[in-house]
Order: structure tokens, then C-alpha cells, then sequence
């Protein structure tokens, strides 16, 4: 339409496809022939990675980085970040810059930068929820201001965003969310992405998510009051987090099992790469999410063909009975159009979320009764059916939802086995743009 038109970014949109339930058979086209037993596209699938790992010399790192990982080209740089003091995101592209919605966002939020246990040195864009001003946004020394400074008791969404984007594309989203759940958003770049130093990998983004988390609490801000949020890879830094240490609760946005499970054509039999390669695997979502202690809430797409949905489904399985919140699992979303498909059924299940985590929060600040008592990890029991029923395109967003996971079908292509010769070099090629841009 003429409105979605004008938004920024613009993104290309693609056919969905149905959900097939792991292990049940599809039938033929024509309905007469056999179809191949599924240990068959496992061994494929396998094979494929196989022949990957021999193209990367070996080392699986960067087999791992080359299909998980990728940057963008810099869609942001950072103005006045002087040592000890915040900056303001700056736009690259000019378009952005003049796009109204991105310069409020930009207006209302500072980066500061902080190093990692690795060493690497990386932005963190911390953006303000409510009605709070720009000027109270840092101290006289550079300090960001906590969020007691400036509106009570908010609550710190520190998100990880997905492997296709970087903060400054995410800027547009940060700033409505803030708007819309009035908390503060504090979004995570990983090194290699955007102007921090380094390169991307597992351990390095891991590093990221904990040094955010660090320089969050270092503000004055109780770890009760942070809430883990990991949209698609940025799953794993997140509940990595959540399950090594205090937070409030954990958000997971289309999240997967694992990285290599991403790739099971068929996830129930044998022959399958997350088996094969299991010693090679990383973030290892399944495992840490039966080890939480706080409430978790998991949403994902039932047509999402990058990361299928139930890998949604079976982590909301993991989750510990007292931890677990019921799951928000639009049945016309994909991977990267969740918040778009019916922004106010999304905003309305994180709202409700976020209000339990919070009211747990004020009770043990107000020290009444036991954490046990007061249904920490105990999430209020809410009815998912009148949310999801919502009217679709409720509540239109004022941008088009950015790109978060790749949309040139890598993961698909791996699942069926077709990765020949070139595929490691489209691979390496395919990690130094953004997908589908």
C-alpha cells in the first residue's frame, strides 16, 4: 500500500510457506508416489556439511560463523562518544537520517561503549521508555541515567537482536517498543557488527550479551528488573544470559533449539547434523532453557521457514512447569513480520508478560514473604486465545519491520542437502551483506 510505501526499511517479501510437523510424512504431489524414509534427507543434510567443513579447512568456528553470522554493511556510526561519556547514533544513510520516526528514535536514546571479556570493545544503545526527556537521559558525568532517575521503577528489556541486522536498523523498533511497553530498551551490537571491534562468533556474541548486562547493572539498575530479550540467534546470548544469571524473565522471539539444529531436515530420526556434528554445536538453547529460574516466555510463527516453528514449541516445553508463561504463536507470522502481522496481539502479549515480571519485582522489593511465596518463576496464568484473535494488521506499525534472520533461503538449502561445490564459497560470499537487501 501507499503507506507501507513511504516507511523505512523497505523489505522484500516472499511467499510463506505451510509447518509440517517433524517426523510426519508428506505426501507426493501426485499422490501415487513413495516418499523417501527420512533418514534419507538427514544423510543428505549431513554429507552437505560435511563436504562444508572440508571447504572451511576444517575448523568448524568458521564453518559456524560463515552460516550464522551476517553483518550487514554499517547502517550507523556513533557522534561525541568520548571516553566516559554517551554518544547519539548517527545514520548512514541519508534517507534514514530525514525519515522522521528513526531521528526521534535516535533523539531519544544514547550509545555508550563497553568492553568484553574477550576484549572487544562494542556500542550499547540504551533507549528510553515513556515519557522521560532527552536531557535525562545521562548524568553531568556521562553516566546513563538509571531508570529510577528519571520513571520509577522501569524495567530493562536488554535485547539481542537477530544475525541479519545491526542497532541502528533496530533503532525504528527499540523506540516503539519503548513507547509502547513504557520500559527502557537497551539494545546489544556483537562484535563485528555495526562499529564494534572484532569479529562475529558464538563466543564472542555470548561475551557481548554479558557485558551489556554488566554495564546495565553497574547503572544502578537491580538485576530483577532486567528482562533477557533474543530475537532469532540472538536467542542464545540471551537465555545464555537468563539461565547463568539473575534477571527478571527471558523473551525469546523465533527462537531456535540450537545452532546446528537449525539445519534437521528431520529432527526426530536419525543420520540427523545436529546428531552427526553434536560436539561441533553451540548454543545450546534446548539445555540452558531447562535450567531457568525465571519466568520465560517464548513467541515464534507458525509459517516461519528459516527457523521452523517448532523449535518455538519445544523450548516453551522445556522450560521448567513454575517458569513457564504460555506462548504467543501467531498462525500468519514468519520469521522477520511477527510484530507486523498484528502489532497490537504482540505488544499485548509482551505487556501482559512484562506486567507479571514487574509486580513480582515490586513484591520482593516491598519485602513481602519469600520469593516462593510471592510466585517468582511463577508467572500469572494467562488466556493466549483472545490476544492472538486480535484483527490482523491491528495497531500498524510507523516502519516496516526489519530484516532480522537471512531471507536467501541458506538454512533450507542446508536442510535439503544442496550445498555443492560452491556452497562454501557462497557461504563466505552470502556473510558480507545483508540478505535479501
Amino acid at each position: 500500500s501507499s503507506a507501507r510505501s513511504r516507511r523505512w526499511p523497505a523489505r522484500l517479501t516472499r511467499p510463506a510457506a505451510r509447518y509440517t510437523a517433524p517426523g510426519k510424512a508428506r505426501a507426493s504431489a501426485g499422490g501415487g508416489g513413495r516418499t523417501p524414509p527420512a533418514m534419507g534427507s538427514n544423510c543428505v543434510a549431513s554429507t552437505s556439511i560435511g563436504c562444508l567443513f572440508c571447504c572451511q579447512g576444517c575448523n568448524a568456528e568458521k564453518l559456524r560463523n560463515a552460516f550464522t553470522f551476517l553483518p550487514p554493511k554499517p547502517s550507523y556510526v556513533v557522534q561525541s562518544a568520548e571516553e566516559g561519556r554517551a554518544g547519539k547514533v548517527q545514520y548512514v544513510s541519508e534517507t534514514v537520517r530525514n525519515f522522521g520516526f528513526y531521528r526521534q528514535a535516535a533523539e531519544n536514546a544514547d550509545v555508550h561503549f563497553v568492553k568484553t571479556s574477550r576484549g572487544e570493545r562494542i556500542p550499547v544503545v540504551w533507549m528510553r521508555g515513556g515519557s522521560r526527556s532527552t536531557s535525562s537521559s545521562t548524568t553531568s558525568t556521562g553516566k546513563a541515567a538509571s531508570p529510577d532517575e528519571g520513571k520509577g521503577n522501569a524495567l530493562v528489556l536488554l535485547h539481542c537482536h537477530g544475525n541479519a541486522t545491526d542497532i541502528g536498523m533496530m533503532m525504528g523498533p527499540y523506540f516503539e517498543m519503548s513507547r509502547q511497553l513504557g520500559c527502557d530498551i537497551v539494545g546489544v551490537e556483537y562484535s563485528g557488527y555495526g562499529v564494534s571491534s572484532g569479529a562475529p562468533s558464538a563466543g564472542n556474541a555470548l561475551a557481548d550479551a554479558e557485558a551489556a548486562y554488566n554495564f546495565v547493572v553497574s547503572q544502578g539498575v537491580p538485576p530483577e528488573r532486567i528482562v533477557a530479550y533474543g530475537q532469532s540467534v540472538g536467542s542464545g546470548p540471551a537465555l545464555n544470559l537468563a539461565a547463568r544469571r539473575p534477571v527478571g524473565g527471558v523473551v525469546l522471539h523465533s527462537p531456535m533449539l540450537s545452532g546446528i539444529k537449525v539445519i534437521d531436515p528431520q529432527p526426530d530420526s536419525c543420520c540427523r547434523p545436529s546428531c552427526v556434528y553434536c560436539c561441533f554445536d553451540f548454543f545450546p538453547n534446548d539445555r540452558l532453557m531447562k535450567t531457568v529460574e525465571c519466568p520465560a516466555f517464548i513467541m515464534h510463527g507458525r509459517m516461519d521457514d528459516i527457523i521452523p516453528f517448532y523449535h518455538g514449541v519445544r523450548l516453551a516445553d522445556a522450560a521448567p512447569k513454575h517458569c513457564r508463561w504460555p506462548g504467543y504463536f501467531p498462525r500468519d507470522a514468519g520469521h522477520n513480520d511477527i510484530v507486523e502481522k498484528n502489532a497490537a496481539a504482540y505488544f499485548a502479549a509482551i505487556r501482559a508478560f512484562l506486567q507479571s515480571v514487574a509486580d513480582q519485582e515490586r513484591g520482593r522489593s516491598n519485602g513481602i514473604g519469600s520469593p516462593a511465596a510471592n510466585g517468582i518463576g511463577k508467572p500469572i496464568q494467562v488466556e493466549m486465545v483472545d490476544i492472538s484473535a486480535t484483527r490482523p494488521g491491528g495497531g500498524a506499525l510507523p516502519y516496516s519491520e526489519p530484516v532480522v534472520g537471512p531471507e536467501d533461503g541458506r538454512y533450507d538449502q542446508l536442510r535439503r542437502g544442496v550445498a555443492g561445490a560452491g556452497g562454501a564459497r557462497e557461504l563466505r560470499a552470502g556473510s558480507a551483506q545483508r540478505p535479501g537487501a
